[in-house]
């Protein structure tokens, strides 16, 4: 008679010691988990979960935040710095122009579409950026022929015809009318021509607000006479003007009239405006922005770039190195977002990058790559670091050096399409909404490339300030993430770990025995050990374990029953951090 052997038992044991964050691919790497909350890699190769966040302030109207030394942001029509209300309280919220955006440059916070200005600094140094300027119906407007600096030529001495005077004394003036372009001259032994001659606009108020050097756009100059001549001159100061010399009541241009004239009817605008534009940096001394679409009933597909050192003025073409600069590209569509890339600028469209190289307007350069550039919705996401670009593209996460490569396949299938993001400590902070409208706070850790997803966090906006990671949420939360500011939590945090599909049935017979998990819980902290078989759904608890205070290592035994296929899941709240993770193969059975 013959009786059943039982085989020798033997085992196998697998060790986790270094945890790979979120992976939701159909295969994934042995230590990557499928889904997970409120975790974090900061003390890698550990798993923990997250720090508590500091509640920094409450806005009613998020729209807007940057850093600049200390914390602004906009809340309704107000800008804040440092937690307290500026002079900037007008903001308009309508509609049409939201969302807003806030650039820093030098010690000035900006904000567009508004189009408004603060001095971090000086905060009595604030305002408008656009210039505005009309007089009012049946204001006198006097235009008289001068110096640079606005001084009148002296009555008696200056003679316009087209013959130069008779026996002139020093310091004569002649305005000589006798060709079709009129010159100035000046008799010293000899009439010596005046290379630029000025014209003087005087009227209530019309220097305010303006600077030397300043461009201004002149328009409603007009002449009621019947000296052609003079007509003609004054409508060629209907043009683009910088400002040579100015006081409150009058401004010096570059121009040249007969005779002095003064305008009784008609209004005259003197206006320094910002083109409108989609989206706006600072780089090299510089504000640059972009725009794609109708103006003035013509189709602007155009960069731009302000005066050097100077965000008011983008209509300054003097012929020197600190011009305003634009360029027309040929590219379709809308722009996407702009970011600084190794210290040049870069204007991103759906399907391309347009990088600018040069060092002044004169040898400005646009050099155009074809690639997957940031999607639509997700300029906020164009973040730069490490001499290269993070942003959310067409096809996923990607960081741009020459060419953009993916970085985002471990988020999923599911089509990230908009959001904001921000950098801080060597992560990237990415709060995203995917295709069927919900939202997610991943991080990534840049170095390691190694993504973990804490919550559903919708954010407007990051700051990074002294290491720390500020982020505007949609509800109103201005938060530290890292908690080093602001109340913290008043509840311990809540997370969850879920790795991905494990089979364990060999040709060999072996299958899963044991798990042993090493963690370390804080005082009041507590794990519940779940596994799920066979793909069916439901979550079976294999025990809780609770800290006890102090610095322990907690080893935890899970005994699975035999399966084809498991999943394991850890959940809890307060502090945590999983150092390890024992799996046993075990190999055995009955042959006759």
């Amino acid at each position: 008679m013959r009786y059943p052997i039982l085989n020798t038992y033997s085992s196998q044991q697998l060790w986790t010691e270094q945890f790979l964050g979120l992976d939701k691919r159909p295969r994934t790497y042995d230590g990557a988990f499928e889904d997970m909350g409120n975790m974090t890699g900061e003390p890698w190769p550990l798993l923990s979960s997250r720090k508590k966040r500091g509640l920094v302030a409450e806005l009613k109207q998020p729209l807007g935040l940057v850093s600049l030394g200390r914390l602004a942001w906009i809340d309704g029509s107000t800008l804040y710095y440092d937690g307290k209300a500026t002079q900037i309280n007008d903001l308009s919220t309508a509609e049409d122009m939201l969302p807003k955006k806030m650039v820093t440059m030098g010690a000035y916070i900006l904000i567009f579409p508004d189009g408004v200005f603060y001095n971090t600094a000086d905060p009595e140094d604030c305002g408008s950026i656009n210039r505005l300027y009309a007089t009012e119906e049946g204001d006198e407007i006097t235009y008289t022929l001068c110096a640079m600096d606005g001084t009148d030529y002296p009555q008696g001495k200056t003679t316009a015809g087209d013959t130069a005077p008779v026996r002139p004394q020093d310091g004569d003036y002649w305005l000589d009318t006798s060709g079709e372009t009129h010159a100035l001259y000046q008799w010293h032994d000899e009439w010596i021509g005046i290379s630029s001659v000025y014209v003087k606009i005087a009227a209530r108020g019309i220097g305010r607000g303006l600077r030397v050097q300043d461009t201004v756009s002149l328009r409603g100059i007009r002449y009621t006479g019947e000296n052609e001549k003079l007509r003609g001159q004054l409508e060629l100061l209907n043009a683009d003007h910088a400002v040579q010399a100015l006081d409150e009541d009058f401004l010096v241009v570059i121009g040249i009239i007969d005779q002095a004239y003064t305008q009784g009817s008609g209004v005259l605008r003197a206006d320094r405006r910002i083109p409108q534009m989609d989206f706006l940096i600072e780089c090299s001394n510089r504000l640059w922005g972009c725009r794609y679409g109708k103006e003035k009933g013509e189709t602007v597909n155009r960069i731009y770039a302000s005066a050097l050192g100077d965000f008011k003025n983008w209509e300054k073409f003097m012929g020197t190195s600190q011009d305003s600069y634009y360029v027309n590209v040929g590219t379709e569509g809308p722009f996407t977002g702009a970011a600084v890339h190794r210290g040049n600028p870069c204007f991103f469209k759906e399907n391309c990058a347009h990088r600018i190289y040069g060092e002044k307007p004169a040898n400005f350069q646009t050099q155009v790559t074809v690639c997957d550039g940031v999607r639509p919705n997700a300029g906020g996401t164009l973040i730069a670091c490490n001499g290269g670009l993070y942003y959310l593209g067409v096809n996923g996460v990607q960081y741009f050096e020459s060419l953009p490569q993916p970085i985002g396949k471990a988020l999923g299938e599911k089509r990230l399409v908009g959001g904001a993001a921000g950098q801080a400590g060597g992560r990237y902070y990415l709060s995203a909404q995917d295709e069927n409208g919900h939202w997610s706070l991943y991080v990534l850790d840049m170095e390691r490339g190694i993504w973990h997803r804490q919550d559903d966090s919708h954010a407007l906006a990051f700051a990074e300030l002294n290491g720390e990671m500020y982020m505007l949420a949609a509800d109103g939360g201005l938060w530290a993430l890292n908690g080093s500011a602001g109340e913290p939590e008043a509840e311990d945090v809540v997370w969850y770990a879920e790795t991905a599909v494990m089979g364990y049935e060999y040709p060999q017979r072996q299958y899963m025995s044991r798990f042993l998990l090493r963690m370390m819980l804080s005082e009041g902290a507590d794990c519940t050990v779940m596994i799920q078989y066979d793909g069916d759904g439901i979550w079976h608890s294999k025990g809780t374990v609770r800290g006890k205070g102090g610095v322990k290592t907690y080893l935890f035994p899970v005994v699975p029953r035999r399966c084809g296929q498991m999943k394991l899941r850890l959940e809890g709240h307060g502090d945590m951090r999983l150092y390890g993770i024992a799996r046993e193969l075990a190999l055995g059975g009955m042959t006759s």
